[in-house]
């Protein structure tokens, strides 16, 4: 009987050893939902960086930035700028369970929009300016009128979106249904009707970085590539329309360009039109003081182009 006990006993002490080994804590795991490549704020704002935690028993925080230590017991942080920079935070979480750690890159930029330009159902779009340029966040986009809305160049500001009229009547609407990440407001970019390009440029006439611009086709030269019209093509096998864009810095020397096609025919199997906004990298433009658009396609004749020279941009990202 005793021996019987024993054995009973031994089985307990080893069922409850298993048990408690089963509910031993895990170590403590950080979780934060952040857009690829680090968050991006604009001078004089705040982020609100909040990490999430799983097994956060008994836990103590560690914040640095740029490597120096900031902050030995908060796990949220505040975090403003009134510059443009780059910070790199290190967030550490651990306790007798275990240790957890995620890097958060931080980027200062100037974010122009267009959404400040008093536009609404009545006026929905401009291209007209007494200063000859929209001026926004330190960017001068000159547009140049010829007697008429009709005969003009360079930038327009514009909140359309009427993506199925194939008019110059509809000249200034985008193909989708808002301006860049939904909002309301973009330009529209003309060139005029030899093709000559306008400059964006810095209006404190120095150099700076261009992290990225998002880019889309207008709807009246969308339709006109898919269907043609009187004077243009629809566009077939080997066909192109593209976007290059050109820096220069403040004594006008060439920094860097960068290609991008609206509409690209060159795959048999694959025709594609943008109709959607796309963001194009800058960084290969180095720092700048000017920008060309510079828009070209292969329907052409000895006046020049027959694809109506129009995009869409928004969204320009200015970096230190």
């Amino acid at each position: 009987m005793r021996y019987h006990l024993i054995i009973l006993l031994s089985a307990l002490a080893a069922f409850h050893a298993c048990n408690n080994a089963e509910k031993e804590m895990p170590p403590p795991e950080i979780y934060i939902q952040m857009p690829e490549g680090g968050y991006e704020i604009e001078p004089d704002s705040a982020l609100l960086i909040s990490p999430k935690i799983t097994y956060d028993y008994d836990t103590h925080y560690l914040w640095k930035m740029n490597g120096e230590v900031i902050d030995h017991n908060e796990k949220d942080l505040v975090y403003t700028s009134n510059v443009l920079k780059t910070d790199t935070f290190e967030f550490f979480v651990y306790s007798e369970h275990g240790s957890d750690s995620i890097v958060i890159p931080v980027q200062t930029i100037i974010l122009v929009d267009f959404e400040e330009f008093p536009l609404d159902k009545y006026t929905t779009h401009t291209n007209k300016s007494e200063t000859g340029y929209f001026s926004t966040k330190g960017l001068n986009l000159p547009v140049k009128n010829i007697s008429t809305e009709n005969y003009w160049s360079g930038f327009a500001i514009s909140l359309e979106t009427n993506t199925t009229t194939q008019s110059i009547e509809n000249q200034f609407s985008v193909y989708a249904s808002s301006g860049a990440g939904d909002s309301k407001k973009f330009s529209v970019f003309l060139s005029d009707e030899k093709g000559n390009p306008n400059r964006m440029y810095f209006t404190d006439g120095n150099d700076h970085h261009l992290k990225s611009v998002s880019v889309n086709n207008t709807t009246y030269t969308a339709l006109t590539i898919r269907r043609g019209d009187t004077n243009a093509k629809a566009f077939d096998y080997g066909d192109w329309y593209k976007l290059t864009i050109k820096g220069y810095d403040k004594n006008d020397n060439p920094t860097g360009e960068v290609e991008f096609y609206l509409a690209d025919y060159r795959q048999d199997d694959d025709y594609k039109i943008i109709s959607t906004w796309s963001k194009v990298d800058l960084h290969d433009l180095g720092k700048v003081n000017s920008v060309e658009f510079v828009l070209t396609s292969t329907d052409t004749n000895e006046d020049g182009y027959n694809t109506p020279l129009y995009f869409c941009l928004d969204n320009i990202k200015v970096s230190d």
